[in-house]
């Protein structure tokens, strides 16, 4: 990888989800579609010049290309969303790709696959499909595969409903009710006590972002802990919109691959303050949601941010959406970088206790992680 192809990837990642947007919105001839798809190919030529293919995989819910992880920003994430939503987590475009390939790549990626729409190879970009196979001898397998269903068929409501939110409208509260009211219903009525999120390791891989992982993270713990009911709904609806206030920070500033500035850091601080005061002015939203929003990145032993003028009393939302945060952020950097067995994740997390994360909820995390690969094969 060449020092200009950072950028040139991002711009072609913009360029190409832009044109599907707009091609979804209007056709696919129109001409802000066949400018984008212009200057996307554009870009594609520089990264060619570096690399043999223009080679894009997703690997546990992460984009990355050339080995590195794609910085996350709205495009990126878009790009993932729409490929996943295909089963598709192996994108590979070769020099000499032309403008009405690109275009076909373009349309296939404004389409909702509800429409029917395949993506079928063309001469010079190819499609890899994932497979997961569950055991169907393990009790879990009927859950899991509920949980892939909902995901599947609630990835774009979620997606619009967080659009809506960077477009500063009112956010859906229901949408955001029903989708956890799916994920407790998938696995409620079965013994397992952690099942929720036994699917995580093979699902996440074309499904879920990283608040549907926190939500199903934070649901099993809390049911660990015995909590049913209305309160584990407004548990998962925390955890689905802890990070809202990020949707308010300049995307440039949180997709920054270089060292962070102050400013840029002081910036990036102010999202659980900026999220709490969103949802607290938005009707329907669980009192939770805006406490667990505020107080997400303050440590246990009161060193994160916000700052407070005294001790502040956390939520026990608020410790666990930290204890899964933690976890889903190791578990995806394993993905790019020397694999962590669960003996050193484990190692990790027990050294965070008492100071970053809550110590008994830490070592509760830890035993529900005991039960994971258990009834999944990839």
């Amino acid at each position: 990888m060449n020092a200009k192809d950072p950028e040139a990837l991002q711009l072609f990642i913009r360029h190409l989800t832009t044109a599907a947007t707009t091609a979804s919105l209007y056709h696919l001839e129109h001409l802000q579609v066949v400018r984008l798809c212009r200057k996307a190919l554009e870009q594609a030529k520089i990264l060619h010049t570096s690399n043999n293919s223009l080679v894009l995989k997703i690997i546990e819910g992460q984009l990355v290309f050339a080995n590195k992880p794609v910085p996350s920003n709205f495009a990126s994430e878009r790009l993932r969303d729409a490929l996943l939503l295909h089963g598709i987590t192996h994108l590979q475009i070769e020099p000499g790709v032309y403008n009405e390939e690109l275009l076909g790549l373009v349309a296939a990626l404004g389409k909702r696959p509800d429409k029917k729409v395949t993506l079928t190879d063309s001469e010079h970009i190819h499609f890899g499909q994932i497979e997961v196979r569950l055991r169907k001898d393990r009790p879990s397998y009927r859950a899991q595969a509920e949980l892939a269903e909902i995901a599947t068929t609630e990835q774009d409501r979620f997606m619009e409903i967080y659009d809506s939110v960077r477009q500063k409208q009112q956010l859906k509260v229901n949408g955001i009710s029903e989708i956890v009211s799916g994920f407790i219903g998938a696995f409620g009525s079965h013994s397992e006590a952690f099942l929720a999120i036994a699917p995580l390791r093979a699902l996440d891989e074309y499904t879920y972002t990283h608040s549907t992982n926190i939500c199903l993270l934070n649901l099993a713990q809390a049911r660990q802990l015995g909590i049913e009911g209305p309160l584990l709904n407004e548990i998962g609806i925390a955890a689905m919109l802890h990070d809202v206030g990020k949707m308010f920070i300049d995307p440039l500033i949180l997709s920054k691959s270089d060292k962070l500035t102050e400013a840029d850091w002081q910036i990036i601080q102010q999202h659980p303050r900026l999220g709490a005061e969103y949802l607290l002015s938005t009707p329907g939203v669980p009192r939770l949601a805006v406490v667990t929003a505020f107080e997400h990145h303050m440590r246990y032993d009161g060193t994160g941010y916000p700052q407070t003028s005294r001790r502040w009393p956390q939520n026990l939302c608020s410790y666990m959406t930290a204890i899964s945060d933690t976890y889903d952020a190791m578990r995806t950097h394993r993905a790019y970088e020397a694999s962590i067995d669960p003996e050193q994740i484990s190692e990790i997390m027990l050294s965070l206790a008492g100071n970053k994360l809550h110590p008994t909820l830490t070592r509760s995390f830890l035993h529900i992680l005991s039960t994971l690969d258990k009834g999944v094969e990839t």
